[in-house]
This record gives structure tokens, C-alpha cells and sequence, in this order.
């Protein structure tokens, strides 16, 4: 049955229409977007460790030596030097480069000027080799962004789930008000009767009484139906951002829902994001430990290096003037006792557990909600079937009661209670129909269903 409001028929809203609305409109989801964004700006910072780092020194120094000084071979000397440097290191490998190029001139006794050049590789390799640990908040902020990803989806989850409840909210109350608009047409129409055969004198002031009595009670119950629906259709309205007349929800109300049979449990431990997001973060404990582990390895470095020197009376003629050196070398280092990597290592594997432990609690913290909601499901179906049932007896009920007063062998009283009770039968029907339909939307969220 498809839930409108006949005047307002115009660009009526689906479900689907609802949901899309809502992302364009409601500032909810910028806020979710900007903070990928700043995930993606950590993740960005991290690659600051691979900057070429540009470094100048200058000095200048006078000397000024006494001349009965034997061990002074110059009196005076003047020197003016510059070391102008560049070093990046290179995460992928953990190794290091530096380019350094030095000026020194010294002047006053005598006129020299010294250039020099040099390149210097560090490769580790035992700790941080391949970069391990220089790479390890790379590999942390990437696992970061796709927990957030997962995070955000579970987040607009439960955001879309509560507006979509306004919505079915939205559809029963609709629902109430035209059941409310027949129940007190059909007074209405009955009043009249009554009062044509009391004119005529075949039945009694009384039934006048109880059936505008009867009246009044039906234009009640509609006038707060009407109050519901339009203070609901004011907030949905200033949700979406839409005009008040637009706001009227098109939706199979009475839908029966038809859930593909799946092993619950075995696809929530597969596919549930909360699953996911602990196994994100057990991943960036391993990542970690990695790290760890390799801090508490003895730091073996290859030094490579190569180097020219000149010196001559100007700079030019000392360029031309340079000698070459080379050399190779091992450093290493090694700390006694490792008592911070060792801790770190400790720390980590307990914190790894916990949330093994916390998964297998996630799980079953899922795996009851969603069996939980799917049973609701089936026993609301079958409450909706028996409430289809019971408006048949009603309406045969009302019937009934209408041909036996109508031949004189009932009461106005008796046609009432059975109007009445047919319209109770209906707004319970919907009334489950609406826990039916909201029970749905949770158990597609609740099995990540929801938000594709």
C-alpha cells in the first residue's frame, strides 16, 4: 500500500529519495568528509623525514698571535669559511645521503683559499634495514585511513538509521491521519442517519447522544493525528532543507520483507565493519611490533663516502686544484639491556590480545543483535498476517451491526463499537506495520546492510 497524502501528491519521497537528500543536504556528512581529509594530510606529513634538509654555517676568525710566541709560525690570520650542506634520507631503504660543499679563505699573512666537496651513503643493515622503522607512521597513517573509512561508514550507518526512522515515522503518520479521516467520515455519515430516523421518529434521543458523541471522539483522534503529522513533516522539513509541502513520504508501508537466508554468524565474522575496524587495528599493533623488534636489533651501518679538496691562491684556480678521497666503513652499536624495546615488545603483544579478546566480544555482540532483530522480524510478520485477519472480521463485524440496526433488531450503540473497533484494528496494523518496518532498517544495519 503506498502511503500519500492526495493534495500533497508532488514529488512525494522515497526511502531511497529520503537518504539521498539527507547526504546532500545535512552537514553531517561534510564533517565526516573533512575528517578523511585530515587523514590524508597526517598521512602526507609523514613523508616530512624524507625532505632534503638544507644547511648553511659561515664563520669568521681572526687570529692575532704574539710575535715571541716560537710556537707561531703566522702572526696574524684571518678566515672567513662557509659549509653549505643537503641531506635526505630515503624511508624505502632507511639509508641516508649528504652532499656538502665547504669555502674557507684565509687572508692577512697569507692568501689561501680551500674548496672542498663531499658525499657521504649510510645503508643500514641490521636495524632499520629497509626502513623499517623510518617507515613505520607511513604504514600507520595509511592503515589509519582505511580504518577511518570503515569508521565513517559505520558512523553514517547509525546517523542514516535514526533519520530513516523519522521516515517510517513519517509514513505511519500519514497513515494514522487518513485512517482517522474515514473513521470520522463514516461518524459523520452515520450521525446523519441517526438523526434522519429520529426526525422519523424510530429511534430514540439517546442514539442521537452516542453517535454525536461518537463524532466528536473520531474528530479528536484527527485533529492530533493531523498535529503529529504536521509538527513530524516541520522537522523532516528543516532536516532535508526542504519546503513543507513537499515533505510527504512514498513507501510500500506494508511491505513484507524477504531476507536472503545466509549463515548469520559465519557472514558477520566475514563482513561485519566493526570486525574489519578490529582487524585494522590489530594490524597496526603488528606493524608496530615489527618496529619494535627491530629497534632492539645492534645498529650496523655501511658508510660509503667519497670526498675532493683544493687549495690555491683564488677560488677558481682551487677548484681546478682538487684531490680525491674515498673510503668505506662499518659502524656499529649496540645498547646493553634493550630494556625499552624489550617493554615496548611486552607491552604490545598484551595489547594485541585484548583486542583479539574485544573481537571475539564484537562478534557476539553482533551476531546477538542481528539474530535478535531477525527474529522480531518474523514475529511482526506474523502479528501483521493476524492483524489482516482481524480488519476482515471487523469490517464483516461493522456490517453485521449496521443490517441488524438498520431491520430494527440492534443499537446505535452496537454500530459504533463496531465502527470504532474497526478502526482500532487498523491503526494496530499499522501500528505494527511501523515496528516492522523499523525492525528491517535495523537488521540491515545491524548486518552492514543499510549503507552499501
Amino acid at each position: 500500500m503506498t502511503v500519500l497524502l492526495g493534495p500533497l501528491n508532488v514529488q512525494a519521497l522515497t526511502e531511497q529519495g529520503f537518504v539521498e537528500r539527507l547526504r546532500t543536504t545535512h552537514p553531517f556528512f561534510n564533517q565526516q568528509a573533512l575528517s578523511s581529509k585530515v587523514k590524508l594530510i597526517e598521512k602526507r606529513a609523514t613523508k616530512a623525514n624524507e625532505d632534503w634538509v638544507i644547511a648553511l654555517e659561515s664563520l669568521y676568525q681572526s687570529d692575532h698571535k704574539n710575535s715571541g710566541d716560537i710556537s707561531t709560525t703566522t702572526s696574524n690570520l684571518d678566515t672567513a669559511s662557509i659549509g653549505l650542506s643537503a641531506t635526505r634520507k630515503y624511508t624505502n631503504t632507511g639509508s641516508d645521503i649528504t652532499l656538502k660543499h665547504t669555502w674557507k679563505d684565509k687572508s692577512k699573512s697569507t692568501d689561501t683559499t680551500n674548496n672542498g666537496f663531499s658525499l657521504d651513503y649510510t645503508y643500514p643493515l641490521l636495524r632499520n634495514k629497509g626502513g623499517i622503522n623510518d617507515r613505520l607512521s607511513g604504514d600507520v597513517a595509511q592503515i589509519a585511513i582505511n580504518q577511518n573509512t570503515l569508521q565513517r561508514l559505520e558512523v553514517e550507518e547509525g546517523f542514516i538509521l535514526g533519520k530513516l526512522s523519522r521516515f517510517i515515522d513519517l509514513a505511519y503518520a500519514q497513515e494514522q491521519q487518513s485512517i482517522n479521516e474515514r473513521r470520522l467520515a463514516l461518524s459523520e455519515k452515520e450521525l446523519a442517519l441517526v438523526k434522519k430516523k429520529y426526525n422519523a421518529s424510530v429511534v430514540e434521543k439517546v442514539d442521537v447522544l452516542l453517535q454525536q458523541d461518537a463524532y466528536q471522539t473520531a474528530n479528536q483522534k484527527l485533529l492530533q493525528a493531523q498535529q503529529d503529522l504536521m509538527l513530524l513533516r516541520h522537522e523532516i522539513a528543516v532536516t532535508l532543507d526542504l519546503d513543507f509541502e513537499k515533505v510527504v513520504a512514498s513507501t510500500d508501508f506494508y511491505k513484507i520483507y524477504k531476507p536472503s537466508e545466509i549463515a548469520l554468524k559465519a557472514y558477520l565474522s566475514k563482513n561485519s565493519r566493526v570486525l574489519k575496524i578490529n582487524n585494522l587495528s590489530q594490524k597496526i599493533l603488528k606493524r608496530q611490533l615489527l618496529s619494535f623488534k627491530n629497534t632492539a636489533k645492534a645498529k650496523l651501518d655501511l658508510k660509503l663516502g667519497i670526498s675532493s679538496a683544493g687549495e690555491n691562491t683564488n677560488y677558481s684556480k682551487s677548484l681546478s686544484n682538487q684531490s680525491t678521497t674515498w673510503k668505506v666503513g662499518l659502524g656499529l652499536s649496540y645498547p646493553i639491556g634493550g630494556i625499552e624495546a624489550d617493554s615496548n615488545i611486552k607491552k604490545t603483544n598484551i595489547e594485541l590480545e585484548i583486542l583479539v579478546q574485544s573481537k571475539r566480544e564484537q562478534l557476539l555482540d553482533v551476531y546477538t543483535q542481528a539474530k535478535t532483530l531477525k527474529e522480531k522480524i518474523q514475529l511482526l510478520e506474523k502479528m501483521m498476517h493476524a492483524n489482516q485477519a482481524q480488519i476482515k472480521i471487523a469490517k464483516a463485524r461493522t456490517s453485521e451491526e449496521k443490517q441488524r440496526y438498520s431491520n430494527g433488531n440492534g443499537q446505535a450503540s452496537f454500530v459504533i463499537n463496531a465502527q470504532n473497533n474497526e478502526q482500532v484494528v487498523k491503526l494496530s496494523y499499522a501500528q505494527v506495520a511501523k515496528n516492522y518496518q523499523k525492525a528491517i532498517l535495523e537488521f540491515k544495519a545491524s548486518i552492514d546492510q543499510l549503507v552499501p
